[in-house]
């Protein structure tokens, strides 16, 4: 049993629900989690005090939220030193075009490179069309990115386009990575990813 902490950041909510999915899976098998929005860790949620620490954030604008920037860029000489991982959720996913994977790979690059912290597993991850919760702007936006990406443009309803079996794989691969730890204290936390 591992202690795990989730950071995340949301912009309209969907990558919050990705992080709920991740804390449930590893909590099915037995780990302790702890949930927590980018913006509200408290400093008592240390990464020195988890087994294993994954951030998750969304892409916009070309870049992932600045609350989650923050706390990785605050916190990454402790997440260098422990089992982390790092979820980036996006819609770019969608388009499997080898442009699009480039850019999408320069935006989390930037992002390492400028927190300083290199995660022992990258997950990418759909995100989702929310257009019912849009202001009028951000859906003629967002349809227009849908379209490009092949996503839906029917505004009336949300989309949703995460491969929740994916994501679900991921966290059961990082929670039972942990396992050695408890077989073996001579392993590193950080070997056992």
């Amino acid at each position: 049993m591992a202690k795990v902490l989730v950071v995340f950041g949301t912009t309209d909510g969907h990558t919050g629900k990705i992080a709920e999915r991740m804390a449930a899976t590893a909590r099915a098998r037995g780990d302790t989690v702890d949930l927590v929005r980018a913006k509200w860790v408290r400093p008592e949620q240390r990464p020195a005090d988890y087994d294993l620490v994954v951030v998750a954030a969304s892409i916009h604008a070309q870049g992932y939220q600045r609350a989650v920037k923050s706390w990785v860029r605050k916190h990454a000489e402790a997440l260098s030193r422990r089992p982390s991982a790092f979820v980036s959720v996006c819609l770019g996913v969608l388009e499997k075009k080898p442009e699009t994977d480039r850019a999408l790979a320069g935006i989390r690059e930037r992002f390492f490179s400028e927190t300083g912290w290199r995660p022992g597993s990258v997950h990418m991850a759909a995100g989702a069309l929310l257009y019912t919760r849009y202001s009028f702007l951000k859906k003629w936006v967002m349809k227009r990115i849908a379209r490009k990406a092949g996503g839906g443009t029917d505004t009336r309803r949300d989309y949703e386009y995460t491969d929740w079996a994916a994501l679900e794989a991921f966290t059961r691969k990082l929670s039972e990575s942990l396992s050695p730890l408890a077989e073996d204290p001579r392993i590193s936390r950080r070997e056992a990813l």
